[in-house]
């Protein structure tokens, strides 16, 4: 069993809105609240929450009506249009991504089925095409979210060292008192 599998996701969740709440440094605080909210559109997105994807699709044969679901190759596409499908862009709050049974997958834009429908493999009309995740989305955005948690430890520790002192003195001027 993997160390990703163990960590619960309500308790990370939980610590990521407690550390929210305590963080002073801005750039820590920025990135809890983008992770626990979202992402606007012009914000950049962190390397694991680009996920590479494949394509597939649901096909009938023209001639004979049967449909079947097939893999949709790169080579397929024009360069322009599988850059608008090669990644899954996660920008929603990571708790959205965390479910274990949630598969994320994204329909292709009805302007790019359109164009290729009929192209993508002979004989055959594409119905439906979408994008699905190379990997899991949930493995990744843990591995992402606990990189960048130990990116931040020093930070943290800075934080809570001055806490510290701060705390030390109010401790030493209540018992000159």
């Amino acid at each position: 069993m993997s160390k990703l599998t163990t960590i619960q996701c309500t308790d990370l969740i939980e610590r990521m809105h407690c550390l929210y709440q305590t963080a002073r440094e801005a750039s820590l605080k920025q990135w809890l609240q983008r992770e626990l909210e979202g992402y606007a559109d012009m914000d950049a997105l962190p390397w694991y929450r680009v996920v590479e994807c494949r394509q597939r699709g649901l096909f009938i044969h023209a001639h004979s009506g049967r449909q079947r679901t097939c893999h949709i190759h790169d080579d397929s596409l024009g360069q322009r249009d599988l850059n608008e499908v090669k990644f899954l862009l996660l920008r929603g709050p990571v708790s959205a991504y965390l479910d274990c049974h949630v598969l994320v997958l994204e329909r292709w834009p009805d302007e790019l089925l359109d164009a290729y429908r009929r192209q993508l493999i002979p004989d055959h009309i594409c119905l439906h095409a979408w994008r699905e995740p190379v990997g899991s989305v949930k493995e990744k955005l843990l591995l992402g979210v606990d990189h960048m948690l130990q990116e931040y430890l020093p930070a943290m520790a800075r934080e809570m060292c001055q806490c510290n002192k701060s705390l030390r003195a109010i401790q030493h001027r209540h018992w000159q008192i």
